[in-house]
């Protein structure tokens, strides 16, 4: 049974949203069938509530998708594979051994600042799109009229040499969280 009931729960879940969406359609056709029934006109009921439905679709479609986006939210933890404390990701923690080791020991840094510049580009294309609905490489004039000129030179131009030094990550880390 607990499947079950964790099933409906995670239906119930998925519907939360829907709740006031469907509880208002219900009463504008109800209003709708009562008004016009109150003025002696004969209402096709489950004619009005197609009519209604179809509407509200084409509607809900719209605002759902012209709605300002979310940003990306990566989990630190593989909910899965890892306990529930932060950063047991494989991920975070192997990216914390390659920073350390370019940084103290200088192993691998010319792979590592290629595949940090790599990631902070997907990052920063990521949250040029959540946020104004641009693709860099589709319209670069509006990308880079939106983008801050720190970032756009990192997302056009080559990494620093250095970007491996927290003194020098944690600065454009933390621009791209502000933007």
């Amino acid at each position: 049974m607990s499947v079950r009931t964790s099933t409906i729960a995670a239906l119930r879940e998925a519907l939360r949203p829907w709740k006031r969406r469907l509880a208002g359609l219900v009463a504008v056709w109800a209003g709708i069938a009562l008004l016009s029934a109150a003025l002696g006109l004969q209402p096709d009921v489950p004619g009005l509530l197609a009519i209604l439905v179809a509407v509200a679709l084409i509607v809900w479609q719209v605002l759902d998708h012209t709605a300002p986006q979310h940003l990306t939210v990566w989990p630190l933890v593989d909910s899965e594979l890892g306990s529930q404390g932060r950063g047991n990701d494989f991920r975070v923690a192997n990216l914390a051994g390659r920073l350390q080791a370019a940084d103290t020991r200088g192993e691998g840094r010319e792979s590592l600042v290629h595949d940090l510049h790599l990631q902070l580009q997907v990052l920063i294309r990521e949250r040029l799109f959540a946020k104004h609905g641009i693709i860099a490489e589709e319209e670069p004039k509006w990308a880079q009229g939106v983008t801050p000129p720190d970032l756009w030179d990192l997302l056009v131009g080559l990494p620093p040499t250095d970007l491996y030094r927290p003194q020098r990550l944690d600065p454009i880390l933390r621009r791209i969280e502000q933007w």
